[in-house]
């Protein structure tokens, strides 16, 4: 835990890091500006749902911003998703070329055949899987290389949030993951997720680490929270194994010392009226506001506000709000969970907390909420470790492994 006083010496050691990171960063820019290819390549990339669908979340803003720039670098990005209500069935999102077909209850199984279809039609250099759903075990219906990217698989977690038999299909079709994929190599979005793979037996070639990105130019702190108004923020989907219920218990808690404190919660889902029902019973209804969907200019306002940001999820890729708040200044609270301990720096930019208990996390939002130069310090640290993400620099990364697996030098088709 960080000491009361705050050294000037610590002070400039921040101002240091912030400054050789920004100088590491101009370098990858540069780099990568200048970067040209010679021989583009097709990509077709699967996931369940593109940036634009109401239930798109971290995964969804990490594939489109490191897809972006690879079609900036001259690239195709054909991207297969599930259809959603007043959205076309084709069109062009950065420069992605968004094919919506079938919905999200059969999107597994019409995808592949949809790719293997592009495939006899184009010709496609390398197929990219979004395993954060069901896999879609491509490499055993073709030839043409695949690379599967993973931000966070369900495991045992699936069942807290879907019906036994949906659960268990879920399950089931991860349990073939090590099998299908294991002479592929593998891009992880954190070395959390990359230790979870292997631990599910993932033989792989390699397994790339690619974290992801920030445009630091919007997320930045804004003025300091008021001393009257102690409130607590959580920006994500309303889901059930997300763990919003304990939250609230410990919230609770919280009130019977500071009856002034608010919690606003930033999102949407599936689980909202159960948790609306479950703050009422609480006796909070009127200190917890559910603000739904909101503009990412209001969600960044939101954790400026915020003396603290919570995000209680058992299982996470990264848990990209936490890095959000960390570049406005604003201290984490998050569940000492697998990805989240890559997002957060138990003690300097927030604290990592066994996830359920509510004791543990009413003491810890109670003491941020009144002690407000720890809340300044973990602030000014969040904001110097939020620089060290720079999509650029992700996206350098993975146009290398693209190229390097498409091979530019023709392949077998499907």
């Amino acid at each position: 835990m960080l000491q009361k006083d705050a050294p000037a010496a610590a002070d400039g050691r921040v101002v240091e890091s912030v400054r050789s990171t920004m100088l590491t960063l101009l370098c990858v820019r540069l780099v990568w500006k200048r970067s040209t290819l010679a021989s583009p390549v097709h990509i077709v990339l699967l996931n369940y749902r593109d940036v634009t669908h109401p239930e798109a979340g971290g995964a969804e803003v990490y594939l489109q911003e490191l897809f972006e720039r690879v079609v900036a670098q001259d690239h195709t990005v054909t991207l297969l998703c599930a259809g959603h209500r007043g959205a076309p069935a084709r069109e062009s999102i950065g420069g992605i070329d968004v094919v919506r077909i079938a919905n999200q209850a059969t999107f597994n199984i019409a995808a592949a055949r949809a790719a293997l279809r592009l495939a006899r039609e184009q010709h496609v250099d390398l197929f990219v899987e979004c395993l954060c759903k069901l896999p879609f075990l491509l490499p055993w219906l073709t030839r043409i290389p695949v690379l599967p990217i993973v931000l966070h698989l369900f495991g045992h977690t699936a069942f807290h949030e879907k019906n036994p038999v949906v659960a268990s299909y879920v399950w089931l079709f991860e349990k073939l993951i090590p099998l299908v994929y294991r002479d592929t190599p593998f891009v992880a979005l954190s070395d959390s997720t990359a230790a979870d793979l292997r631990r599910r037996g993932v033989l792989t070639p390699a397994m790339h680490v690619v974290p992801p990105g920030l445009d630091l130019t919007r997320y930045t702190p804004g003025e300091p929270p008021r001393l009257d108004e102690p409130l607590v923020v959580y920006v994500g989907r309303l889901k059930r194994y997300k763990g919003l219920d304990f939250v609230l218990e410990a919230f609770a808690r919280v009130r019977r010392t500071l009856t002034n404190a608010r919690f606003v919660v930033v999102g949407k889902g599936d689980d909202r009226k159960r948790l609306e029902a479950l703050a009422t019973s609480l006796g909070i209804g009127d200190a917890v506001r559910f603000t739904g969907f909101v503009s990412d200019d209001d969600k960044i306002a939101w954790l400026r506000r915020a003396t603290t940001v919570v995000y209680p999820s058992p299982r996470e890729g990264w848990g990209l709000s936490t890095i959000e708040a960390a570049a406005c200044g604003t201290p984490v609270i998050a569940s000492d969970s697998e990805g989240l301990r890559d997002a957060v720096r138990p003690g300097q930019t927030g604290f990592l907390l066994p996830h359920r208990d509510v004791n543990a996390w009413a003491a810890r939002m109670t003491e941020m909420l009144t002690d407000h130069d720890l809340r300044g310090r973990m602030g000014a640290a969040g904001r110097a470790w939020a620089m060290h993400f720079d999509w650029d620099a992700g996206a350098a990364q993975l146009c290398q492994i693209v190229e390097g697996l498409a091979g530019r030098n023709g392949h077998a088709h499907a």
